[in-house]
C-alpha cells in the first residue's frame, strides 16, 4: 500500500506524565454561496509526533483487539487525507475525497460500551475509527447508519499509558454536523446546530451554556445617562464585553460559537478559508501558557488545519512554521 506523508509536526515536550493538558476547538464556517470549510486547532501536552498521510482507495483493512484477534475487516471505498499520532495511523483529523471530515477530541468523562466477546468480525479497535468512516461513508446520513453495525473496543494506548477519552465532530461537504459521544457507557449521535466542539462538558451541557451569553452583541453599546450623567461606553467592542478569555473548554466554545456568528459571512472559498485561521487566531495557545501541576508539561498549540470540504483542501501551519501549506486531495489521489 502507497500512503504519501508530508510533513513530522514537533512539538517542544520531552516527557511523557500520566496525566496531561488538553484543548482542542472544531468549528464549522459556511458561506453566503454555501461553501463549507472546517477548522480545528490540536492543543495536547505531550509530543504527538504527528504525521500528515493520504491514504488511498480500495485498501484492505483489518482491525486487531485483544491478544491480536482479528477484528472488523473492510475496503476502503475512498481516498482520505488525515494527520495521524504517535507512529500509529489513528486519525486525529481528516478529511475524504467526498468532502466528509472527522476530528477526534479529547473528552475527560467519557464512559464507553462493553463489546460482546463472540462478534470480533463486528468489532472495531478505537484507534481504527477513524479511517474506517473516512474510507467508508461520504456523509453524515451513512455515518450514522454505519454505526449501528459495529462495535468499538476502547483500550489502552501504549503512547498514551490509558483508555483515551475521546470524542468526534463530524461535518459533510452539505454543511451538516453532528458530535459522537460516549457517556454511561452508550454511544450517542447528535446532530450539531451551533457547529462547535471542544472538550468537556458534554455538548448538550455546552449547547445550553450559551443562554448565559445571549446578552453578548457585535455592536458597540451606546451612550447612556443616569441620573443626567452622559456614561460613555468603554471603546469598540463594547458589545461583547463579558465574552469569555480564558482556554477552558466551556471558553472557548463560547467564544468560538459567538464570534462565527457575528462575523460577516464572506462570499469566495479563500475568505472562508482566512476567516477559519483568524478565528483559530482567537483560542491560539502560546507554549508556557498552560501547565500542569507539576510543571512537566505544557499545553499549547501545536498544530491547526483548514479543511475545504467543498474543493478537498486541507491547509495547517504548526506551532513552529506559521506558514501555511495547502495541499488538495483532489490532486493527490491519482498519484497513489
Amino acid at each position: 500500500m502507497k500512503r504519501v506523508s508530508y510533513l513530522v509536526i514537533l512539538s517542544l515536550i520531552i516527557a511523557l506524565p500520566v496525566r496531561y493538558s488538553y484543548a482542542c476547538t472544531d468549528f464549522l464556517l459556511v458561506n453566503e454561496k454555501k461553501n463549507v470549510v472546517v477548522g480545528r486547532s490540536m492543543e495536547f501536552g505531550i509530543k504527538l509526533q504527528s504525521e500528515l498521510k493520504i491514504f488511498p482507495k480500495n485498501e484492505k483493512n483489518t482491525s486487531y483487539l485483544a491478544n491480536s484477534k482479528k477484528g472488523l475487516s473492510w475496503v476502503s471505498k475512498y481516498a482520505y487525507i488525515g494527520v495521524t499520532s504517535f507512529g500509529l495511523n489513528l486519525i486525529a483529523d481528516g478529511m475524504n475525497e467526498k468532502g466528509l471530515s472527522l476530528g477526534t477530541l479529547w473528552f475527560p468523562g467519557a464512559t464507553y460500551p462493553k463489546i460482546p466477546k463472540d462478534k470480533p468480525d463486528e468489532t472495531i479497535a478505537i484507534e481504527d475509527l477513524g479511517n474506517w468512516i473516512l474510507g467508508s461513508f461520504k456523509n453524515l446520513d451513512e455515518v450514522k447508519v454505519g454505526l449501528e453495525s459495529i462495535y468499538i473496543w476502547f483500550h489502552e494506548i501504549r503512547a498514551l499509558k490509558e483508555v483515551p477519552p475521546i470524542h468526534f465532530a463530524l461535518h459533510d461537504s452539505s454543511g451538516k454536523s453532528m458530535v459522537i459521544e460516549f457517556l454511561d457507557g452508550k454511544m450517542y449521535i447528535v446532530d450539531n446546530v451551533v457547529g462547535v466542539l471542544t472538550n468537556t462538558p458534554k455538548f448538550e451541557w455546552q449547547v445550553t451554556n450559551l443562554s448565559n451569553y445571549i446578552n453578548l452583541t457585535a455592536v458597540n453599546k451606546k451612550i447612556a445617562h443616569f441620573d443626567g450623567t452622559v456614561i460613555d461606553p468603554t471603546g469598540e467592542g463594547s458589545g461583547l464585553l463579558g465574552i469569555p478569555g480564558d482556554w477552558t473548554p466551556s471558553s472557548r466554545f463560547v467564544k468560538i460559537a459567538l464570534l462565527k456568528d457575528f462575523v460577516k459571512k464572506t462570499k469566495t472559498i479563500r475568505e472562508n478559508i482566512n476567516l477559519a485561521f483568524h478565528l483559530l487566531n482567537t483560542v491560539d495557545i502560546p507554549y508556557g501558557a498552560i501547565r500542569s501541576a507539576d510543571g512537566k508539561n505544557f499545553d499549547h498549540t501545536q498544530w491547526v488545519v483548514v479543511k475545504d470540504l467543498s474543493n478537498r483542501t486541507l491547509s495547517y501551519r504548526t506551532y513552529k512554521n506559521l506558514n501555511i501549506h495547502t495541499i488538495n486531495l483532489e490532486k493527490e489521489i491519482p498519484m497513489l
